[in-house]
């Protein structure tokens, strides 16, 4: 027997109660559960780059990737759940460009690399004014929801970059962490 047959008892209730397919019942219950389980955050101050951030205790920091942009500065994400992660990206702001500027330089980076669903709006970073891009991945029935976060100071830009293959679950938790980042600069 599985070890979590009693949340797949819950799940096949659920779906036979409501009439809902076995994966909405899921997901459904999925919500629940996350919003049900308080969050307990860890605090990473990243000094040399002029920010510090928080994400919740399970999750696990990785070296950047070097090749998805020069610009980036860590990689988070869970060790056992890679249904969602966050990038961050500091980068000098030469021609003090502001943050929807920002927004739409990364927008036309994403089209190249087949992403749709675009929308840009107002958004507050760390406390202060950004932008808020948004879009999605599509690919043979799955979704990888994007949702980045810059801020423009005088010389540096920050961005935050939480992807989800489960966005309307991970909605609140990205907004908690777009709200705890700090700019230290």
């Amino acid at each position: 027997m599985t070890a979590n047959k009693h949340f797949k008892r819950r799940v096949r209730e659920r779906a036979r109660r409501t009439g809902e397919s076995y994966t909405a019942a899921l997901r459904h219950l999925r919500r629940m559960d996350v919003r049900e389980q308080p969050v307990s955050w860890q605090r990473i101050e990243k000094p040399q780059f002029g920010y510090a951030v928080q994400v919740p205790d399970d999750w696990d920091e990785r070296p950047p990737n070097l090749k998805n942009s020069p610009w980036e500065t860590a990689r988070f994400g869970q060790r056992t759940d890679r249904r969602h992660s966050l990038i961050v990206f500091r980068s000098p702001n030469r021609r003090a460009r502001s943050a929807s500027d920002l927004a739409s330089t990364a927008q036309t980076s994403l089209e190249n690399s087949g992403f749709t669903d675009f929308r840009i709006s107002g958004a507050r970073v760390g406390g202060r004014e950004g932008s808020l891009l948004e879009c999605a991945l599509h690919d043979a029935g799955r979704v990888w929801a994007v949702r980045e976060y810059f801020v423009a100071l005088d010389g540096i830009h920050f961005c935050l970059g939480l992807g989800s293959s489960v966005p309307e679950e991970d909605a609140a938790l990205f907004g908690e962490i777009v709200d705890r980042f700090e700019i230290l600069v």
